[in-house]
């Protein structure tokens, strides 16, 4: 094959990986879907979990900070509801998979649960793991947590 052909070839595979690539919009939306209602809702593609925490906060049942002081007793209540959410900034979001399957972390100083999540670093990373892992250690960030559908 001649270069013509060749970098042709490479053009409509390129173009054909973009077109089937999800933005950041519709990968949250769908990684959220049956938790958050976003019917009529204006997400910035730029900054999309600033726009889904604010769509959670008004959506939530219940919601709260995070810190190590409370997470032990944010874990007692997740039990309680069907979803639990957790945002770190406008980077991270996390959703909480499985409460009984456990590590310690020392960070926390609790049982940290299973969750997975996407973190926003040049795109969206997704995670799986204890949360902890997921979310960082305690400290300045701001980390809200939401709960929806008591049980």
């Amino acid at each position: 094959m001649n270069k013509l052909n060749l970098l042709i070839i490479a053009l409509l595979f390129s173009v054909a990986s973009s077109l089937s690539a999800q933005t950041k919009v519709e990968t949250l939306t769908e990684f959220l879907d049956g938790i958050i209602k976003f019917e009529n809702a204006s997400i910035n593609e730029g900054t999309p979990n600033k726009d889904i925490k604010a769509l959670a906060a008004e959506q939530a049942e219940l919601s709260n900070d995070l810190t190590k002081e409370n997470i032990k007793e944010i874990l007692e209540t997740a039990k309680s509801y069907h979803f639990c959410v957790i945002t770190v900034g406008v980077h991270t979001i996390v959703r909480i998979t499985d409460l009984e399957y456990t590590q310690m972390s020392g960070s926390w100083g609790a049982k940290m649960p299973m969750g997975e999540g996407y973190v926003q670093k040049n795109g969206l990373t997704l995670k799986n793991n204890y949360i902890n892992n997921i979310i960082g250690t305690p400290n300045s960030q701001e980390r809200k947590v939401y709960f929806f559908n008591k049980k």
